[in-house]
């Protein structure tokens, strides 16, 4: 198992470099501005700009780690890229299983190192910067486009991160199941990327209902947004198990 997860990560890592990369360079853009800003606020411009692109680097980053997956598994089963992969002596769970740890491990560490450096940036931000009140009601502005009931204090950011997060590797986990249904037992036949495609979509709204279901009456933010990715996680699990399942049965590689 643990070869075919250092596998899978070798795969997978030019895409971590490139999103590293960009982050670094919008990060010193940051930090020159704003270290070279003087009363005047002569770099404002270039410290929101710089803010703005960290901000998209992170969710695409975290995004494209997901697809990137996806699509690594769709070429895997049907194209010669996986044949040696299925040659070794290992099942579908240990194959599948390697895909989603890794998956896994790779969208937590990114939004764990996204999450930290958003709170150095925001600490040296008000540190340098004193008192910036509309600069604060914007990100609390953003924030509520997201989630309305979260208040901006760390562990409701940290929560709220954790089930965004989960609920993305729900999401690809539910890709997988989607993309192997399409290769084992719709192969060859008419409108099966659609098929599969609508299948995708009845199981991420089943989750996101079943997510519904748990935000008690009386219970803390935090407290459902815990319990939501802990929802997110069994599901991605289901589908894990199932997806192998299909695969070891229906699959020919």
């Amino acid at each position: 198992m643990g070869k075919l997860l250092k596998y899978e990560m070798k795969k997978t890592w030019p895409a971590k470099l490139i999103t590293l990369g960009l982050a670094a360079v919008a990060e010193l853009v940051f930090l020159g501005a704003l270290f070279l800003r003087n009363s005047r606020g002569s770099t404002d411009e270039m410290i929101g700009l710089s803010i703005l692109l960290l901000t998209f680097i992170a969710f695409g980053g975290i995004l494209l780690i997901g697809i990137q997956s996806v699509l690594t598994l769709h070429r895997d089963m049907n194209t010669k890229q996986g044949y040696m992969l299925y040659m070794t002596p290992r099942n579908s769970y240990q194959i599948l299983g390697a895909k989603l740890a890794e998956n896994g491990l790779s969208i937590f560490l990114t939004g764990a190192f996204f999450f930290l450096l958003g709170m150095l940036d925001v600490t040296l931000l008000f540190s340098r910067l004193g008192q910036l009140e509309a600069l604060w009601q914007t990100i609390r502005n953003m924030l509520a486009t997201i989630n309305a009931e979260v208040s901006l204090d760390t562990g409701s950011v940290l929560c709220l991160t954790i089930s965004l997060l989960s609920s993305w590797l729900a999401t690809v986990s539910i890709a997988y199941l989607a993309d192997i249904i399409c290769a084992a037992l719709l192969n060859g036949k008419k409108f099966n990327g659609f098929v599969s495609f609508l299948f995708f979509i009845v199981l991420s709204m089943l989750l996101g209902w079943i997510q519904g279901l748990f935000r008690l009456e009386g219970a803390s933010v935090q407290g459902v947004l815990l319990i939501q990715s802990g929802i997110a996680l069994a599901y991605a699990a289901v589908m894990y198990f199932v997806s192998a399942w299909i695969m070891d049965r229906f699959l020919s590689v």
